[in-house]
């Protein structure tokens, strides 16, 4: 059972002091960067993305991991607020795959979080709510409450090598070789994502 607690910040940012009351879960999973002395970005005005898949342990940590190494890479990361997620809620409170951990050990990128499934709330809290695949869309259409304001996005739209090709869910192959393919498409995908973002184009 995932626990509700509150958590106050107290932020400095330019010599004033605000207070900022969040709610966290147990998994502290809302936060994508530390919180500072110095800090110039407040929680309110952060960017927010969620990278959903069907079950959050195969293609969705491996596109958050990769798109928080994007932002921390273009020195963006304190403007952003990132996360996964489920559609469904067979894996919640699991860690990734274990082929989907090798594969961001083996390209050092960090990943502790564990699975839970999208809730309503998430349609806005984010800005940018991302699909795998057509069926991940169809889903997050179907669920998105009316008048929401997160753009739902296809992460494969942003692939700058092969724009709109799907993310297949690697999870029924034999080895790793998909979850390697995944991240690659991924990279292309955050950075392809990112650049739009920057250009303000979305």
């Amino acid at each position: 059972m995932i626990l509700t607690i509150k958590l106050q910040i107290k932020l400095k940012c330019l010599g004033t002091s605000a207070i900022h009351s969040i709610n966290l879960f147990q998994r502290h999973r809302y936060l994508s960067a530390d919180y500072s002395e110095n800090c110039t970005v407040q929680m309110a005005d952060k960017k927010k993305a969620l990278f959903i898949c069907l079950g959050n342990i195969c293609r969705s940590p491996i596109a958050e991991a990769v798109f928080l190494k994007t932002i921390r890479e273009a020195g963006v990361a304190d403007q952003w607020e990132v996360d996964s997620a489920a559609i469904g809620g067979w894996h919640v409170g699991n860690l990734p795959d274990h082929r989907a951990l090798a594969t961001m050990k083996k390209h050092e990128l960090p990943y502790e979080n564990r699975a839970r499934q999208i809730t309503k709330n998430d349609f806005n809290h984010y800005d940018y709510i991302f699909g795998m695949d057509q069926e991940n869309m169809s889903d997050l259409k179907s669920r998105a409450p009316k008048g929401s304001k997160a753009k739902q996005l296809f992460l494969g739209d942003y692939d700058t090598d092969a724009p709109g090709k799907i993310i297949r869910d690697p999870y029924y192959d034999q080895g790793s070789e998909g979850f390697e393919q995944c991240y690659v498409q991924c990279v292309r995908c955050c950075k392809g994502f990112l650049e739009k973002v920057e250009r303000g184009e979305l």
